[in-house]
């Protein structure tokens, strides 16, 4: 289970690491801005 979180967090990492040089970022910001909306319309 450890190995499965440990690959799964370093490709979100990866793949963040790639918008940022492709794109400027531009989807990393956006998935982060919906995650912010999503734990707001549950309150925390």
């Amino acid at each position: 289970m450890l190995k499965g979180f440990t690959v799964a967090v370093v490709a979100l990492i990866s793949t963040a690491q790639l918008d940022l040089y492709l794109t400027d970022g531009r989807y990393t910001d956006a998935a982060m801005a919906m995650l912010r909306q999503i734990r707001h319309a549950f309150g925390f």
